[in-house]
């Protein structure tokens, strides 16, 4: 149980990462994709991997 909560907490990070992120995403997509955000735009898909690892790690951790 000690450890629920920095996960909870780090998750929640995460998540307003997330949000951040896809606010980017729309303003990029809005402008119609283009130069220069498109190395911002890659930037932004290499963070959400590497947040999609994390959680798949933070869950295998709860695991039994």
């Amino acid at each position: 149980m000690v450890m629920q909560e920095p996960v909870r907490e780090r998750i929640g990070k995460l998540r307003v990462e997330i949000a951040q992120i896809r606010e980017a995403n729309r303003l990029y997509l809005q402008s119609g994709g283009k130069l220069p955000g498109t190395a911002d735009h890659e930037r932004r898909r290499e963070r959400l991997q590497q947040i999609v690892d994390e959680l798949a790690t933070l869950i295998d951790w709860n695991k039994p």
